[in-house]
């Protein structure tokens, strides 16, 4: 059956943010978080903001697509300004209803209030967003180069104050070069398993094309699930996690309060990274975990850690060499599950990429033999918990001098500004990082934690390995891992469409 477009529904993406569904194109990113001084000023001030919409980001996407089909490389300049507040920003503008709706727990108690859900560190000892520095809300600011950004900053959001508004603290995020571009600092390739979006738009054209439409409706590329907008933006529906199939449509995801449609909540926290710090423990783990049966370079270790090789090639798929025709960029890095690898000797329970997103396994013992249709329903719940992600790389490229000492420089701070959009803080960002990536027994007993994201107070954290050779569970090594992520500081905002912050 091929894919009915009129089955699903019309997006408005002539007020939805361009960050929550497209994602605002960036080469470069610029992060203001504010304090409200003044709403009678503020009001008007952010009414007229020239935010950039979901349209016209799509514009822009295929006006770059068509200068690339043309042999043009030149960066076609792509000023972004979108806007997110905190439940004390809401507030302070005067938003109604905001306390008398239970789903908005999280988002009221604000990222400081759930450490002890996320096992983060204890929020005053972090070194930015804490409790001693509430904010309000955050400018998102985007362009090919930090000239435009402050182009767009310059034109206006100066000066501070005038607005109403007065700067708290600022992050500034950059695309790695060439050839690491979308790859984190630890090397690995980044967001490479975005979800695609069923909906059109108001032209009636795809907002997630699929490759073939005909023979393949519910993917957009090779192994992109197609899944219900609901989950990324409120509104429209979203996912059913116990749908017999990932295709089957749920609920609408209703606005907590009317002027939530058409938005999202936006996560954001701040991953410090200790390269050479990691780089080092990859080649000691290494050498504890290889065998004569099954020999592990430092290169499979950090690949089982993550559970894609650097290029992007996913580990169940070549589990003891790269493949370059499986990497970033070659329309098969998505295309695979892990229905032939149950036992995790190929790609190991706990490696980052499937501990983040398990696609089809069967959690535990529960289904020793899954039929197609248990796996269906698996993947079906794991697509409910899905995030649409937006983070970048912030901090300068690992120096000489640390590459050699293997310690990092206090003064060359680095690492991941995570980001990402959803419309429930609890079934999906926090569900995620509690339920999978800090529970040693997901998605089987004695799995071990995520050891990039994974968040813990001991100073190591279990991770069994894989044993590709051999493909015995018996040889798979018990290993434990050092942190090389530390979470400084995190919010939740939300994320209101044009139309919404018209209205304030």
């Amino acid at each position: 059956m091929s894919r009915d477009l009129h089955a699903e529904p019309t997006l408005d993406t002539r007020v939805i943010q361009g960050d929550i569904l497209p994602g605002l194109v960036k080469r470069e990113e610029l992060l203001l978080f504010f304090r409200i001084e003044d709403p009678t000023l503020f009001v008007p001030f952010v009414q007229g903001l020239p935010l950039t919409t979901a349209a016209e980001v799509l514009e822009q996407r295929a006006e770059i697509a068509r200068r690339r089909a043309a042999g043009i490389e030149d960066l076609l300049p792509t000023p972004g300004l979108n806007v997110a507040f905190t439940y004390a920003g809401l507030t302070a503008l005067g938003v109604d209803g905001l306390d008398d709706a239970p789903e908005l727990a999280e988002f009221r108690a604000g990222m400081a209030g759930r450490t002890d859900v996320l096992s983060d560190p204890p929020a005053a000892d972090w070194p930015v967003l804490g409790p001693t520095a509430p904010v309000d809300g955050v400018f998102v600011l985007t362009g090919a180069t930090r000239a435009e950004i402050d182009d767009t900053v310059a034109l206006h959001l100066a000066p501070v104050g005038s607005g109403g508004w007065s700067l708290v603290h600022e992050e500034a995020g950059s695309v790695r070069p060439e050839p690491v571009h979308g790859h984190e600092h630890f090397g690995y390739a980044d967001g490479v398993s975005q979800p695609g979006v069923r909906g059109r738009t108001p032209g009636g054209d795809p907002l997630t094309a699929s490759a073939d439409p005909v023979n393949d409706p519910d993917h957009g590329g090779p192994g992109q699930r197609l899944l219900w907008p609901g989950e990324f933006v409120f509104g429209y529906p979203g996912q059913n996690p116990a749908g017999p199939k990932v295709s089957t449509r749920g609920p609408v995801s209703r606005p907590p309060v009317p002027m939530m449609r058409n938005g999202a909540f936006l996560v954001f926290r701040r991953l410090s990274q200790r390269v050479p710090e990691f780089d080092l423990a990859v080649k000691a783990l290494a050498v504890t975990a290889s065998t004569a049966d099954n020999p592990v370079s430092a290169t499979l270790m950090g690949a089982q850690l993550v559970g894609r090789w650097k290029s992007g090639a996913p580990l169940v798929m070549s589990p003891t060499a790269d493949n370059p025709t499986l990497a970033e960029g070659s329309g098969q890095e998505n295309a695979f599950t892990f229905a032939k690898d149950r036992d995790g000797t190929l790609c190991p329970y706990a490696a980052h990429v499937r501990k983040t997103y398990p696609r089809d396994d069967t959690p535990f013992d529960e289904d020793p033999e899954p039929t197609a249709e248990t796996v269906e329903l698996a993947e079906a719940r794991t697509q409910s918990h899905r995030m649409m992600r937006r983070g970048i790389s912030f901090g300068p490229e690992l120096t000489h001098a640390e590459a050699l000492s293997g310690t990092s420089d206090p003064a060359q701070a680095r690492g991941l500004l995570f980001a990402c959009y959803v419309t429930s803080i609890a079934d999906q960002f926090e569900f995620v990082q509690q339920s999978w990536a800090d529970n040693p027994s997901f998605a089987h007993p004695g799995s071990g934690v995520d050891p990039v994201i994974g968040q813990s107070a001991d100073p190591t954290t279990p991770f069994r390995g894989a044993a590709p050779v051999t493909l015995d569970p018996g040889d798979r090594p018990e290993l434990a891992v050092s942190h090389f992520v530390t979470m400084e500081g995190g919010e939740y905002f939300f994320a209101p469409s044009v139309r919404a912050v018209r209205a304030l």
